[in-house]
């Protein structure tokens, strides 16, 4: 035998604890012996069941941390044991260990070369298997690649343990990101979320949002550098009100900070008490910048809410109605909540961009009778086609559109659309008359002004009539004669007809309507739906006709809903007739009464 390779094994089971077992007293002495010659902490017993009470009683003697097999300086990483011995046999006691513990090496010593035991203890995971009489040079060998696969099993737990522990520190870092704002150290947005998240029904919050005023003049002023000063100092002072108050501290963004605090009742005052103190301290603070000879003033605003519900868009409101009105805090109230109209805003805005995107903008078209009933112009109307919750196609009136559409630049590409969808009909059907809503807008742009000049020139070319009328609606703006003049005269198109949309209501001044000269005079249908029974809106309308034929211009009666309205105003000598009991807006050009 090699006795470098016997000093190796040595050095190599300095720290390795074994159970052996045996029920011979003359083998168990004999390799006894030879076991102590290369552990230090060799074990022995006669019997399977001592040598279980001793093995349970090493495993339980560990403290209860991480596996239950991790290497310990009490714990047998090694059992050697016979298969026949006394009170239960080797593989009882294997089986029964096996249950403790997975990882413990196990050897097999026998006498026996029976293929049973062989299998049985195969199936036990045992590591080694020594025929009796035991020789030095196989149990050496045995010894040997066990041992070396013990200490490999060590060495990979221990560096496992290692980059565990590695990880968790790696982890702590990055919750301490994920939670803690880097600039300041306060609790971050990701913190104070889950905070909102998991208020309980019995708890109040009162909630302050700060704003530092004009932040982004330091900035500028003085350098991003002392920006984050600012940020650093403000926040420290915030913590330490905040702290004195009993309210949790958070950094939400740039120059966004809130304090928080839950309570399990409302206490109005208190709050209040808390606004001012928080106000006395933060408010007008002067920070002292390095590098800077003067101090710098910071003064804030506040947004207080304690809603339970949508808590931090409460405070948001109550915020930017502070700094709207230039007052130090404002503190949430309903009537300050403009939500539901920013999300119904935004909701129409996507539907016109898709709408545009799709070219999904539809005219429908609303005929117009004379007294005998005869259809002789055609009224479009915009209409986008979308589809509803239940992924229905649906046609949208502008009623929940356009106003939104108004406010945004999406107004002069779905007229634009919608004119130009008008004029293709106008040039596929050159016998009927359109009748086309035209605002001060319209005749302001340039693009549909070019839209025009160009199909109407196309019309003279063909020496095509152009079969248009221009309903403006009746507004302030009616007095700007020259806007419409020179909108008709740009496009070739001076003699077009005007019907001047919505009269009787609004502005009604009959000079500049004079001026104008319209062919049409639309009534509002505010006057005709109640002309049948109500006394002051026959005269009104009766006056309205009046005016008009002293004029010389035409009467179309809107809103015409049923067949006496219908028989009045051709009693009263109006001229035309549009409404649901004429024909409903559809999208043919056929009349669906």
């Amino acid at each position: 035998m090699d006795t470098s390779a016997m000093e190796r094994l040595k050095a190599r089971c300095k720290n390795i604890r074994i159970l052996y077992i045996e029920d011979d007293d003359v083998t168990r002495k004999y390799t006894h012996s030879i076991l102590s010659e290369f552990f230090e902490n060799v074990d022995v017993a006669s019997n399977g069941q001592s040598a279980f009470d001793m093995f349970v009683d090493a495993e339980i003697a560990l403290p209860p941390m991480g596996s239950p097999c991790e290497m310990r300086e009490q714990r047998y990483n090694l059992v050697i044991t016979d298969i026949k011995m006394p009170k239960f046999d080797g593989i009882t006691l294997i089986a029964k260990i096996r249950k403790i513990c997975k990882e413990t090496a196990i050897i097999v010593t026998s006498a026996h070369n029976d293929v049973e035991y062989l299998i049985e203890t195969i199936r036990l995971g045992v590591d080694g298997y020594i025929l009796k009489p035991i020789e030095f040079e196989q149990l050496f060998d045995s010894l040997s690649s066990t041992v070396e696969t013990i200490l490999l099993k060590e060495e990979s737990r221990a560096y496992t343990n290692s980059l565990k522990q590695t990880i968790a520190l790696q982890q702590s870092a990055l919750e301490e990101q994920l939670h803690t704002d880097a600039l300041t150290k306060l609790a971050n947005k990701n913190t104070l979320d889950s905070i909102l998240n998991q208020i309980q029904p019995i708890e109040v919050p009162s909630l302050f949002l700060i704003n530092i005023d004009n932040f982004k003049n330091y900035n500028k002023l003085y350098g991003i550098e002392a920006g984050n000063q600012i940020l650093k100092e403000f926040a420290h002072h915030l913590k330490e009100v905040a702290t004195s108050l009993c309210y949790d501290a958070f950094r939400i963004s740039s120059n966004e900070f809130v304090m928080l605090r839950l309570d399990t009742e409302l206490n109005p005052e208190k709050i209040y008490e808390d606004i001012n103190q928080t106000l006395a301290t933060l408010h007008g603070i002067e920070i002292k910048i390095e590098g800077l000879n003067e101090k710098i003033l910071v003064n804030i605003s506040m947004g207080v809410t304690f809603d339970q519900e949508n808590l931090f868009n409460k405070a948001f409101t109550a915020l930017d109605f502070a700094k709207q009105t230039g007052k130090t805090f404002v503190v949430y109230t309903s009537n300050l909540d403009e939500t539901e109209s920013l999300a119904n805003d935004f909701y129409w805005q996507d539907v016109i961009a898709d709408t545009l995107d799709q070219d999904n903008v539809v005219p429908f078209f609303q005929p117009i009778c004379n007294k005998e009933g005869e259809i002789i112009k055609y009224e479009a109307l915009i209409r986008i086609k979308t589809k509803d919750k239940l992924e229905q196609e649906q046609y949208v009136s502008p009623y929940y559109f356009l106003d939104i559409a108004r406010r945004t630049k999406q107004y002069d590409s779905l007229s634009q659309k919608m004119i130009e969808k008008v004029l293709e009909l106008m040039d596929t059907h050159p016998t009927i008359v359109f009748s086309i809503n035209f605002s001060f807008r319209d005749m302001l742009n340039k693009e549909i002004r070019d839209l025009l000049r160009s199909k109407i020139d196309a019309l003279y070319e063909k020496k095509r009539s152009i079969n248009l009328v221009f309903e403006v609606v009746e507004n302030e703006k009616m007095t700007d004669t020259n806007t419409i003049k020179n909108f008709l005269k740009y496009i070739k198109y001076e003699d077009a007809p005007i019907a001047i949309d919505d009269f009787g209501t609004g502005y009604s001044n009959f000079s500049h309507i004079m001026q104008l000269d319209p062919a049409y005079i639309k009534i509002d249908g505010s006057l005709i739906k109640e002309v049948d029974t109500d006394e002051k809106s026959r005269k009104l309308v009766k006056g309205i006709v009046s005016f008009a034929k002293a004029l010389h211009v035409k009467t179309i009666a809107e809103y015409v809903h049923n067949q006496t309205i219908f028989e009045h105003l051709v009693e009263m000598g109006v001229d035309e007739f549009q409404g649901y009991h004429i024909g409903e807006p559809w999208l043919e050009l056929t009349c669906r009464h």
